[in-house]
């Protein structure tokens, strides 16, 4: 298992007493490395007992009740001693003799909550079309429910299906036998999914679906996204091509070919929410879509037809009666400044559009002189550059107590690449404060006051940085809800 584990060279006194620790950061409690071997202690009833779960790849099913290290096995773990509510597996690790001793010496982890890499776990997608080799083995029925078939292996006694839907459970979702397979339903969202079938207490890949990911243990997830958009092109039908291409797949003339129809062409398709330009190529020509009015320039020329899914967020610049034109550009069209035209309206100037929830940077340009939103009082700095900043869908709040004085306050972070400064906190009676939408995942940040660096004074999470000046830590899951910090 090629896991990144750094260890922290400094041993902390035993008479010290130990700060709270983010659960990225896993004291000698949980991991010790002796004579050669490096030993793992899972609690159910620790802190840490999701995320090293998570990490490792293990089940709890699996782990407690059959006593089954999955993929673990393979690579060298073994179990040490198991009880109901408590493990420890160890692996040789070679010479790497540390001696290190529980509860003295904190071991740092590199978890990546938002990547496809965590095992099992899908990250941020914004677009997907599966692919299978035949009919398809996972679609929706009429009732909506997402239908999974396993062909043959009807001699088997048992399958389950498993997957990050099902928090990979290895006995919940029994298939049911048919006369040619095995067959479950399930009620998903649309979204990107990771799955498997358990044959026999065997683990297996889905072979007539295409589309594997690594599942972080030298084997593969299937992969299948339930859809929620559909393109559709009626007509051309002596065409013997149509090609899909937009700004979701980086506008690729070879990834996406339609599905021809007794009335056109068509493609399923997952989609995030957000707004996006796309266009059709029928036998190498490209076309709008002739079924969607809208469409917009993409300041090269030419024009692009354009598809929003969700809600709009209306963007506002009062005033300016007199000028001949506004536009909106920001981070989410790539700065392109002539693109999105403002509506004219009787308190000035507005444009509905539609964003996946973010953080995102704008401004406006009036007359070809760009303008931060002059009623919007969040600020991305970076350097001598200062964009407006909107935040959809917030679901955290960072907060600073106890610099009711400070002239300006600064937040950076992994969040946004700590660029520096960052975001401009604002003084809300003295508490300085800044929302943000935060995916899933591990984040590290710090504040900058009046040019000073500092941790988050409220925030016992920390962990070293290469400049040994320490970062605070923030844990988003998907179950958050909105909170302060």
């Amino acid at each position: 298992m090629n896991r990144i584990i750094t260890y922290c060279l400094c041993f902390i006194l035993c008479s010290l007493v130990l700060p709270k620790v983010s659960d990225a950061q896993l004291y000698g409690q949980a991991i010790k490395v002796k004579d050669g071997y490096m030993m793992v202690k899972i609690k159910q009833k620790r802190y840490d007992y999701q995320h090293l779960m998570s990490y490792f790849g293990l089940n709890e099913d699996s782990l407690f009740t059959y006593q089954n290290l999955g993929k673990l096995a393979n690579e060298g773990w073994k179990i040490k001693s198991i009880s109901k509510r408590k493990a420890i597996i160890y692996k040789p690790i070679g010479d790497d003799n540390m001696n290190v001793q529980w509860g003295n010496e904190p071991i740092f982890f590199n978890f990546d909550m938002e990547s496809s890499g965590t095992p099992g776990y899908p990250g941020y997608v914004t677009f997907g079309v599966n692919s299978f080799r035949g009919n398809p083995s996972v679609f929706e029925n009429s009732s909506d429910e997402t239908v999974f078939y396993l062909a043959n292996f009807t001699d088997a006694q048992k399958v389950y299906l498993s997957g990050n839907f099902n928090d990979w459970s290895t006995g919940g979702h029994a298939m049911t036998k048919t006369d040619s397979g095995w067959v479950t339903t399930t009620k998903l969202k649309p979204g990107k999914y990771f799955y498997k079938f358990i044959i026999d207490g065997k683990w297996m890949y889905d072979t007539n679906n295409q589309l594997l990911e690594s599942d972080g243990h030298n084997d593969y997830n299937s992969t299948y996204y339930h859809y929620n958009y559909t393109f559709k092109l009626d007509g051309l039908t002596d065409k013997k091509e149509v090609i899909l291409a937009g700004s979701f797949n980086n506008w690729n003339e070879n990834d996406y070919q339609m599905h021809k129809t007794a009335k056109g062409w068509e493609l399923g398709v997952y989609l995030k929410e957000g707004t996006y330009t796309y266009k059709y190529i029928a036998d190498k020509e490209w076309m709008l879509d002739p079924g969607n009015a809208n469409a917009l320039p993409d300041g090269k020329g030419n024009i692009n037809s354009v598809l929003s899914i969700g809600n709009p967020y209306l963007f506002k610049l009062d005033g300016y009666e007199q000028i001949k034109v506004a536009v909106l550009c920001g981070s989410f069209n790539n700065w392109n400044s002539e693109e999105l035209i403002m509506q004219k309206n009787e308190t000035g100037w507005s444009l509905p559009y539609v964003l996946a929830p973010g953080n995102y940077d704008y401004k406006f340009i009036v007359d070809g002189q760009w303008i931060t939103d002059p009623k919007n009082n969040l600020y991305a700095v970076l350097g001598e550059t200062k964009n407006s900043c909107v935040v959809i869908s917030a679901n955290h709040i960072f907060t600073l107590n106890g610099f009711p004085d400070a002239k300006e306050i600064f937040l950076t972070g992994s969040f946004c690449g700590w660029s520096e400064p960052g975001y401009q906190m604002i003084n809300d009676n003295g508490v300085w404060k800044f929302p943000a939408y935060l995916p899933a995942g591990k984040y590290t940040y710090k504040f900058i006051v009046d040019g000073n660096w500092i941790l988050d004074p409220n925030n016992p999470n920390t962990e070293q940085n290469e400049f040994y000046t320490g970062n605070s830590v923030l844990w988003i899951t998907p179950e958050s809800e909105f909170i302060e910090r």
